[in-house]
C-alpha cells in the first residue's frame, strides 16, 4: 500500500502538469473508452475490467480487479476540415495529449477502494482564417477562430462484494473543466453579452456528480453482466463566457447509462460488449438548438440569444453507442485486443444544426480498435493500443453563409504502463 500511494501521488502530479494541452472528441464529446486496455478493445468496460481505469466506466468492475496501479497517455490526431460559403478551411488543433492513471487496492474480500484520473471529454479546433467572419464583410478574416474545451474527472471509488458473484460500486465524480473561444465577432450582435463571449482566454469550471454501478460473473466465470448510472456532473458557470453558453456560461458534463455482457468463449479468448446512452439533450449548452433554425436570434427571436436559458447550443441530440471488444491470451507475456465502437453522430444535419458544430465537429462514428500487453514480469506489464476513426461528413443549411459542411478522421496511439501489487 506505502509504494501505491507514493506511484499515485507521482502519477497525478504528472497529469497534472500534462492536462491543460488535451483536447478531444471521439463518440461525440466522449473517448471512446478510458485506458490503454480498454481503448484497444472498443472501448469496452462496463463488464470486462481489464485494468483500474474500468472504474471510470462502471465502479463495480475494480471489485474484480487486483491490485494494481496505472498510468498511461494516448497521442491524439484529429483531422478536421469545414467549408462555409465558397471557403474550406482545415483545422490546425491536430495533435494532443491526453494521460490517465489509475490504482485500486483489495482491502479484504468484500472491500475494494479505487482511483481514477481521465480526460473525461472535451474538443478542439483552431482556423487560421476566419470563415465564421468571411460571410459578413468587413470583419477581420485573419483572427484565428476556435474553442477548445477540456474535461478532466478524478474518481474516487468503492467496491463492496456482498458474495464471489456480485459486486455494487459507488464513485463520487469530482470534475475540472477549462475553456476558451476565440475569433466570434459574427456573433456579437447575437449575444447577451459580447464583452463575455469570446477572447477571453483560459477559464475554469469545477463541479461533481456521483456514478453508481453492479457486475456480476455467473456460468463458473465465462459470463459477466454489468450495467452503470453516471449523473449529470453539475458545474459552476464559465463566467468569462456568461456571453455565450446558454444559461449565463453553465456547462454541465451530460449523464449517461450503459449496459455490458462479456462471454469467455475459450479459457483464452473472452469477447465483450457495451451499449451506452449520453443525454446531450439534458444540457442546456449543448442540446439548445442552433442557429440554422427558423426563429433563431437571426430572425429577430431574443429568448435565444446566447447567454439566454435558451440561448443557442450546438443542438445535440442524445447519442448511443455500440462497443465490441475482443482479448486473446496469446502466451503468459503477450494479450492481443481488437474492437469496433460505433455512435451515430449526434449532430442532426437533417434540422441543419450545423453552424454551431463548425467549431466543434465531433462527427465520427466508426472507429477500429487494435492493441496488446506485454508482462515482462509478474507485477509489471506494458500496453500499446491504436485507434482509427474512420472519415464522416455531415453538411446543412446555416443561415449566414448558405450551406456548411464539416468532416473528420481521427488517429490516437496509447501506452501505460501497469503494477501489479
Amino acid at each position: 500500500m506505502k509504494h501505491l500511494s507514493r506511484w499515485l501521488c507521482t502519477a497525478a502530479i504528472t497529469t497534472g502538469l500534462a492536462l491543460p494541452a488535451a483536447s478531444f472528441a471521439t463518440n461525440g464529446m466522449f473517448l471512446i473508452g478510458y485506458g490503454t486496455k480498454a481503448r484497444g478493445a472498443g472501448g469496452v468496460a462496463i463488464a470486462m475490467p481489464q485494468d483500474s481505469l474500468a472504474g471510470a466506466v462502471n465502479p463495480a468492475t475494480i471489485g474484480f480487479v487486483e491490485s494494481r496501479a496505472d498510468v498511461g497517455a494516448d497521442l491524439f490526431f484529429p483531422s478536421a476540415k469545414v467549408s462555409l460559403g465558397d471557403r474550406t478551411e482545415k483545422s490546425q488543433a491536430d495533435l494532443f495529449l491526453m494521460p490517465a492513471m489509475g490504482g485500486v487496492y483489495g482491502f479484504n474480500r468484500k472491500i475494494t477502494m479505487g482511483f481514477s484520473a481521465v480526460p473525461y471529454a472535451g474538443g478542439g479546433s483552431r482556423y487560421n482564417y476566419n470563415i465564421i467572419n468571411a460571410q459578413q464583410p468587413p470583419l477581420p478574416t485573419d483572427q484565428t477562430l476556435g474553442v477548445q474545451l477540456m474535461v478532466m474527472q478524478m474518481n474516487p471509488t468503492v467496491a463492496y462484494k456482498p458474495d464471489r458473484h456480485n459486486s455494487f460500486g459507488a464513485t463520487l465524480v469530482f470534475s475540472v473543466q477549462t475553456f476558451r473561444a476565440f475569433g466570434l465577432q459574427q456573433f456579437e450582435t447575437f449575444s447577451t453579452d459580447y464583452a463575455h463571449m469570446y477572447n477571453r482566454g483560459n477559464d475554469w469550471a469545477y463541479g461533481s456528480g456521483v456514478r453508481l454501478g453492479w457486475m456480476g460473473n455467473f456460468l463458473d466465470k465465462r459470463l459477466s453482466l454489468g450495467a452503470e448510472y453516471s449523473s449529470r456532473v453539475f458545474m459552476t458557470k464559465f463566467r468569462n463566457y456568461s456571453g455565450l453558453f446558454a444559461e449565463q456560461g453553465d456547462l454541465d458534463t451530460p449523464g449517461n447509462i450503459g449496459a455490458g455482457i462479456s462471454w469467455k468463449f475459450t479459457p483464452d479468448l473472452t469477447v465483450g460488449l457495451d451499449i451506452t446512452r449520453t443525454f446531450y439533450s439534458n444540457v442546456a449548452a449543448i442540446g439548445n438548438t442552433s442557429a440554422a433554425k427558423s426563429g433563431s436570434p437571426f430572425y429577430g427571436d431574443n429568448n435565444l440569444k446566447l447567454g439566454n436559458p435558451d440561448g443557442l447550443g450546438f443542438g445535440w441530440d442524445n447519442q448511443t453507442v455500440y462497443k465490441l471488444g475482443a482479448i486473446y491470451d496469446l502466451n503468459n507475456q503477450w494479450t492481443l485486443r481488437a474492437g469496433w465502437n460505433y455512435g451515430k453522430s449526434p449532430i442532426d444535419e437533417s434540422n441543419g444544426e450545423i453552424l454551431m458544430s463548425l467549431l466543434a465537429p465531433a462527427v465520427t462514428q466508426n472507429h477500429l480498435t487494435l492493441g496488446a500487453t506485454y508482462s515482462p514480469s509478474r507485477h509489471t506489464e506494458f500496453s500499446f493500443s491504436y485507434v482509427h476513426a474512420f472519415k464522416y461528413s455531415e453538411h446543412g443549411p446555416t443561415y449566414i453563409g448558405g450551406t456548411g459542411s464539416m468532416s473528420m478522421y481521427q488517429d490516437s496511439l496509447g501506452v501505460s504502463f501497469g503494477y501489479k501489487i
